[in-house]
């Protein structure tokens, strides 16, 4: 929003509005012997009315009593957006009055009038014989449509001489000095200057500063202005204008500037100005409105309210002076809704905000349609939104704010001088929309419009400094969420930049310097350059040093400080450095008051120096001081979400070591945030960015439960850690027999907006909800229907009985899932691994301690399988065969080997498994973790040997299942065969044939044995008609290539055939998991994946089982077998 822009008052406001005036320029006034030659520049703006083509001639004509005295065409240059005439006329004194006019003309049609003004030649002549002056003319009557049109003439009084040789012909700038006098010499036979001449001049020169930027101009037009204003006396009627004049000239110059006693000189000005004003009406809220823009300017500068006060107070002064109709009336309420926003960015007042988005609102209901105020009030109520959106968590703000932002932008004419500011907001607002739901479209967007803001902005604009940090703070987002060191370097760049734009007292300063400190620290983390450390402690003192009035800024400037302090500890090992962090950090605290969302990422951060200084010095206070300080961050409701999960981790580390009991509440405060922080709001992509890191600390939170002897507790939080997501998507899903029987309604809504809900999750554009939308309203309404979705959950569990309603899973109700075989999930951590098992029958979890197993074997296990698998061919399927050495088989067997010796076979012998008849084994259910997921856990077994009992196939037929939860559905369902589904790809376009998919297909129809076969080869098997199969055939059977996405992994897909369509996508014959997902096959059962790929996935998202084979468990089939491909055949995985 336009914070600080000021305007110029005309010197006769009751004529039009400045807006709608464009002054003549460097204007010369003669008097002749013969009468009045008046010299008169006219400007008109070529995209003021509709009729102003470029091929419309444009004239200026001067009459009277309807008679042409002189007629010239205004022309236009290349590029320029401005007509432009110069009139040179002589007017006798005979002549009572005089027409200015201009009309457009174009060949074959009437010409068009747009605006005139009358002259009262025998009035002007009066007073020049009294040595009076005259109030400049503006035109006085106008067409509705036109804009930006002006003219102004002055004169100024002279001796009349009988002697035509002896007219003086000086320029009006000559006439602005009386040789050397202080007051004007009446007596003179000199040109003398009037105040209003004076006034007029200066009020030219400053309004072409404003249009083209040229300094001098603005120093010339002061010097004119502050001659005017010595010279008028307190009873001249236009002083008041003057001074105003004058007063917004200063200001333009402390924009330019930055010399704060330009502001002071400006506000006492103004202030003068009001008190001389007298009476009522737009000239007076003209006053008011540069007063108005002098004080907040101070205030801004300064930080101080009671400025900010006087601001406010002189644009209601100024609402309540300007006449209703009047142009003045919306742009005086635009003013003061700004003020108030501004206030309500110091002091949080709700009352502030509301009151400046009504005030907007009312602005832009009552500005004429293409007037400036009319997209600037737009901007002001997107702001309100925007802050709004923020303090109450409203989604629907957000959107509606972004929605105004570009609205005001495609209102705004190019080349408007202020557009920046106009970007630079819609910056902020797509900033916080990615703060918000995650979306890195956003943030791109954000960069975007940060940058033309930046580019836009000339260097003298006051919004200069705004557009470099918001710029700077989308850079920092974005190397947040790709760890790009560029985008830090860049962040960090354009602060110093903007630091150059705060001199000493600028209440920005410490704000910037503070910014710096954190991001070169933290640059430091990556790069371990120490000279970026010492200039991050550099940065923090200076921001300490300015004192800043904003608790928010002095807080955050000592706990940036304390980090970066705590960084030269751990660099030089200086314990000065140390204490002095975490005198930092209390003192930051010591400013935040009670229920401020501050307080607890910098509870956190101190925290964290506390436990350093108890690490080094032994000290158990530190160690339950920084318990503490993490206690209360991961329990402050108004904290940050992601903030309090990590002080919730850091609080249950901490406990290890000092209060044991305790972490195991504080790793369940951690468990409860996740699904709020990976919310269904979200974009599947965006949740799974957030979900990175989780795994490892859930697994560390069930350790911690099995160390307690809490083996039911730790099942229920391995299940509750586990395939969030996928879990998500399962609720969506889930019939809701029960609640239909007690709340048919509510059932029936919570249906309906699942089911929408889901589909809206995929961001799938062939997706009949969502196919006219854009992509932005396809993301606002994703976000609607997971609030409401949110809304009715809530609801539900309101009612009685229902209190658990999707809710996670306790193990009264997990344990029903062994019914199909007893379930074996696997935690893997640093200290220890451990098997946790339900059994048919049993009511409590059994726990089998894996002692001679580790999370590091696991991870070395991995990366030789990896490597076995490479040298045997398995990765990708090809025709030729790929010679299989020795080492890598050898390998191979190893890895089987020790999964049989130190997992496999201790679960066994818990459960009393023994060797059995391999016609009918019973079934065990594997659910594992970490790098578990990625180990052949139903292969394991002693290979050179043929012995009985050596391997798993003599115990068990092994099955996986990404959560437990899976299995319940399972007991709930049951299906009738429908057909079998049979794809084979062996030529995929671009790919390596694969010549055994055809003997699959063969071998399948050989033994079906009367069972309803479909078959899809080779050009056949497009994306569409195998999602059209799927919908009959209940198995599938899938042969063809298949990718992973590990940078992506809903974009993992099945290599079909593309449609070969012209117009087809690049990536036609595609058929993703995104997109399989989305689709509803309620009586699917099985499907065989004889592909490559199928059942890896993203290590870094282990507990999401984020792969095909899992995800076409959760997304629309029972039972779901991968396999692992050698050379033209295919190992069952």
């Amino acid at each position: 929003m336009t914070t600080n822009g000021s305007h110029i008052a005309p010197c006769t406001m009751s004529h039009l509005n400045h807006a709608n005036i464009v002054p003549a320029i460097e204007q010369i006034i003669r008097i002749a012997y013969s009468g009045v030659r008046l010299s008169v520049r006219i400007e008109l703006r070529a995209d003021s009315h509709p009729n102003l083509l470029p091929y419309n001639a444009i004239f200026a004509k001067c009459t009277t009593n309807d008679t042409l005295i002189q007629e010239s065409t205004m022309t236009k240059e290349a590029e320029s957006t401005w007509w432009e005439s110069t009139q040179s006329i002589t007017i006798s004194t005979e002549i009572p009055s005089f027409k200015l006019s201009i009309l457009s003309r174009y060949p074959g049609h009437d010409d068009h009038f747009l605006a005139q003004t009358e002259f009262q030649t025998l009035s002007w002549i009066s007073k020049l014989v009294a040595k009076d002056h005259c109030s400049p003319q503006v035109f006085t009557q106008l067409d509705d449509s036109v804009l930006n049109i002006g003219i102004q003439g002055a004169v100024a009084p002279s001796e009349l001489s009988s002697n035509p040789s002896s007219a003086d012909e000086s320029s009006l700038f000559d006439l602005s000095t009386t040789n050397g006098q202080s007051e004007p010499d009446h007596s003179s036979n000199n040109l003398i200057a009037s105040p209003a001449l004076l006034n007029q001049y200066g009020s030219q020169l400053a309004q072409r500063f404003e249009r083209f930027g040229h300094e001098d101009d603005l120093q010339n037009a002061i010097s004119a202005l502050d001659r005017a204003a010595s010279f008028a006396s307190d009873y001249d009627p236009d002083k008041p204008y003057v001074l105003t004049n004058l007063c917004a000239a200063l200001l333009s110059r402390f924009e330019l500037l930055k010399d704060s006693r330009d502001l002071d000189e400006a506000v006492k000005l103004g202030s003068d100005a009001a008190t001389l004003a007298d009476g009522d009406g737009d000239n007076q809220s003209g006053i008011f409105y540069n007063l108005s823009n002098c004080y907040a300017a101070r205030s801004e500068f300064h930080g101080n309210l009671d400025d900010l006060n006087s601001a406010i107070s002189a644009a209601k002064l100024a609402v309540s002076a300007s006449t209703e109709g009047s142009p003045q009336k919306p742009n005086s309420l635009y003013t003061l809704a700004v003020r108030l926003h501004q206030r309500f960015e110091r002091l949080r007042d709700l009352d502030d905000l509301e009151s400046a988005l009504e005030t907007g609102r009312r602005a832009f209901s009552l500005a004429a349609e293409g007037s400036t105020v009319k997209f600037m009030a737009l901007d002001i109520v997107a702001s309100s939104l925007l802050r709004r959106s923020q303090c109450l968590k409203t989604s629907d703000d957000l959107e509606e704010s972004i929605t105004e932002q570009k609205k005001a932008l495609d209102l705004m004419p190019e080349g408007f001088p202020q557009r920046s500011i106009y970007l630079q907001n819609l910056c902020v607002s797509l900033q916080a929309r990615f703060d918000e739901f995650g979306e890195p479209a956003d943030l791109d967007e954000a960069i975007v419009k940060g940058t033309d803001a930046v580019n836009a902005a000339p260097s003298s604009s006051p919004g200069k400094l705004k557009d470099l940090t918001t710029l700077s703070g989308c850079y920092y987002h974005r190397f947040e969420l790709n760890g790009d060191l560029n985008d830090l370097t860049e962040t960090i760049s354009l602060l110093k930049s903007a630091l150059s734009y705060t001199p000493d007292g600028h209440i920005q300063k410490p704000a910037i310097l503070l910014g710096l400190c954190a991001h070169l620290h933290h640059r430091f983390h990556k790069t371990k350059d120490a000279n970026d450390l010492d200039e991050a402690v550099s940065a923090g003192r200076r921001a300490v040093a300015c004192n800043p009035d904003s608790y928010k800024v002095k807080a955050l400037s000592l706990s940036y400080l304390g980090s970066a302090l705590q960084g030269c500890f751990q660099v030089y090992g200086r314990v000065d450095d140390l204490e002095e962090s975490i005198t930092c950090g209390r003192k930051s605290l010591s400013y935040i008051p009670d229920g401020d969302g501050l307080k607890s990422i910098t509870q956190l951060r101190l925290s964290t120096a506390v436990a350093v200084r108890s690490d080094y010095l032994k000290n158990p206070l530190d160690a339950k001081e920084a318990t503490s300080l993490c206690k209360s961050a991961a329990l402050a409701p108004t904290g940050e979400l992601s903030t309090r999960m990590d002080a919730a981790w850091q609080w249950a580390k901490l406990c290890r070591t000092v209060d044991f009991p305790s972490a195991l509440d504080a790793y369940k405060v951690a468990l409860d945030l996740v699904p709020r922080v990976a919310w269904t709001g979200k974009s599947i992509a965006a949740r799974y960015r957030q979900l990175a890191d989780f795994g490892p600390a859930v697994n560390e939170a069930v350790e911690w439960a099995i160390h307690w002897d809490e083996p039911d507790t730790a099942l229920e939080w391995l299940e509750m850690g586990r395939a969030i997501v996928w879990g998500q998507l399962h609720n969506l899903r889930s019939p809701v027999d029960s609640l239909s029987d007690a709340h048919p309604d509510l059932a029936r809504r919570l249906s309906q907006v699942g089911d929408a809900l889901e589909k809206a999750t995929s961001r799938n554009v062939d997706t009949e909800h969502f196919k006219e939308f854009t992509m932005e309203e396809r993301a606002k309404e994703h976000r609607r229907l997971a609030t409401e979705w949110d809304s009715l959950v809530e609801t539900v569990r309101a009612r009685p009985g229902f209190e658990d309603f999707l809710g996670p899973k306790r193990l009264a109700t997990l344990k029903s899932a062994a019914k199909l075989g007893p379930v074996v999930l696997l935690n893997t951590f640093e200290t220890r691994c451990d098997a946790l098992v339900l059994i048919p029958g049993l009511d409590n979890v059994m726990h089998i301690p894996l002692e001679d197993f580790s999370y590091n074997r696991a991870k070395i296990l991995q990366e030789r399988l990896n490597k076995s698998l490479s040298a045997l061919g398995v990765r990708t399927r090809q025709s030729e065969p790929v010679p299989c050495g020795t080492s890598g088989k050898n390998v191979f067997m190893d890895v089987l080997k020790e999964l049989w010796t130190c997992v496999v076979k201790p679960v066994l012998d818990g459960l009393a498994f023994s060797p059995c008849d391999t016609t009918n084994p019973p079934r065990l259910w594997w659910c594992p973790t970490g790098p578990m997921a990625f180990l052949p856990i139903h292969a394991a077994g002693d290979y050179r040997t043929n012995e009985p009992g050596t391997k798993i196939s003599d115990y068990v037929v092994s099955s996986y299942t990404p959560t437990v939860t899976i299995l319940l559905d399972k007991l709930k369902k049951t299906r009738t065969f429908k057909g079998l589904l049979a794809i084979s790809q062996p030529n995929t376009p671009d790919l390596s044939p694969l010549p055994g998919t055809e003997g699959e297909l063969r071998k399948i129809e050989e033994r079906a044995n009367g069972v309803l076969v479909k078959c899809l080869r080779g050009e056949e098997a497009t994306p569409d008609k195998v999602l059209d199969g799927m919908s009959i055939c209940n198995w599938v059977h899938m042969a063809c290539h298949a990718t992973q996405r590990k940078a992506n992994p809903l974009e993992s897909t099945f290599r079909l055939h593309p449609t070969d369509h012209p117009h087809a996508p690049a990536n036609d014959g595609h058929l993703p998991l995104s997109r399989v997902i989305t689709k509803s096959f309620p009586d699917a059962d099985f499907a065989y994946l004889s592909a490559c790929q199928t059942a890896t996935g993203d290590e870094s998202l282990s507990e999401e089982a984020v792969h095909l084979c899992s995800g076409n468990a959760y997304g629309w089939i029972s039972k779901c077998c991968c396999d692992i491909v050698v050379d033209q055949g295919c190992r069952c995985a």
